[in-house]
């Protein structure tokens, strides 16, 4: 019996990527960062057998049989890094810190979870000491491609540009060593405007995008905006972080809203908390921006010194806004070095 245990944070992409080509491989670079507290953990274990490989899936103790086919394709697809879990009974235990639909993307840590499990697992298996994060990386990348981003720490970009060397559409690259320090320690306070599952998964809003009437301007603005974030992150420019960080978020929205067919992701609630952050922010002077994903909740992001200023603007203004005045506080994730 062989057994490992193995956890990865979700992440917020400032940068988004939408749309794919190849297998799981992404348009235009992405730019994320991983956060502290939401984080998906897996527990593995492998029996050894000369029968046919046999998967058992748990969510919370519980047996979640729907999950299987995605975890079979996950393997299928890493078959020449998991080449000693071929045979035999593999058990995996998943849970998250965090709950489901609430504007965390789980997809993203639960994957990068998962590859990282397994990568143990079968090194365990062969006896093999080498970790290699590029091939865990580009392993999650197959199960979701936001979890490229999730199997590494802190800042993290994926997606071949000519702005960073090593970069690569087949894998996540951390670029820790080249951020300013105003952005280490990074506030993300998730307001969780509608709870429940998104109205349109993630793999359709990427496929809508291939015959959209704005995909070649999208990519000339995502390489834009890599620059440009890249350029903010190493000088530690607050101001032009949240011109791309708004920017990237409003388009994502408009994108899907002028595709065929078209989807409205926002609530009400999300607009009228746009509307109070950036009141407040002009009002009072504070470093604040905000970023959406692919749903109506908002993840609103500020420097931790800002926190005795935020933190009751939030409760007042902004949780009033949520589904059970539901806010999960949270922040970036960076390398214990940093």
């Amino acid at each position: 019996m062989n057994k490992v245990y193995q956890e990865a944070p979700s992440n917020i992409a400032i940068v988004k990527y939408w749309g794919k080509k190849g297998i799981q491989e992404p348009m235009n670079a992405s730019l994320s960062f991983t956060m502290s507290k939401s984080i998906s953990k897996i527990e593995i274990q492998h029996a050894h057998s000369e029968e046919e490989l046999k998967i058992d899936f748990l969510f919370d103790g519980q047996k979640k049989d729907s999950f299987l086919p995605k975890i079979q394709d996950f393997i299928k697809r890493n078959e020449k890094h998991l080449s000693n879990i071929t045979s035999g009974i593999l058990k995996i235990n998943s849970s998250n810190t965090f709950p489901h639909s609430s504007g965390i993307a789980s997809s993203a840590s639960s994957m990068a979870a998962l590859a990282k499990g397994l990568y143990s697992i079968n090194q365990s298996i062969g006896n093999e000491q080498e970790y290699n994060p590029q091939v865990v990386s580009e392993m999650a990348r197959l199960g979701s491609g936001s979890a490229s981003r999730s199997t590494q720490t802190g800042w993290v970009l994926w997606g071949k540009t000519d702005e960073l060397q090593g970069s690569s559409d087949h894998y996540g690259i951390e670029i820790n060593n080249q951020i300013h320090e105003n952005f280490h320690s990074l506030q993300d306070s998730i307001l969780v405007i509608r709870k429940g599952a998104k109205s349109v998964s993630s793999t359709v809003g990427h496929q809508l995008m291939d015959n959209h009437p704005f995909k070649e301007g999208r990519l000339k603005q995502a390489n834009k905006n890599i620059k440009k974030l890249i350029s903010a992150l190493k000088q530690g420019d607050f101001k032009i972080f949240t011109e791309v960080c708004e920017e990237e978020a409003m388009s994502l929205h408009a994108l899907m809203m002028s595709s065929s067919p078209g989807y409205t992701l926002m609530a009400p609630e999300t607009l009228r908390a746009i509307k109070r952050i950036n009141k407040f922010r002009d009002s009072n002077h504070v470093p604040l921006t905000y970023t959406l994903d692919a749903g109506p909740n908002i993840h609103l992001i500020y420097p931790k010194e800002q926190s005795k200023i935020v933190h009751p603007f939030i409760k007042e203004h902004l949780a009033p806004l949520c589904e059970d005045e539901s806010v999960i506080y949270d922040e970036i994730s960076m390398p214990l070095q940093q």
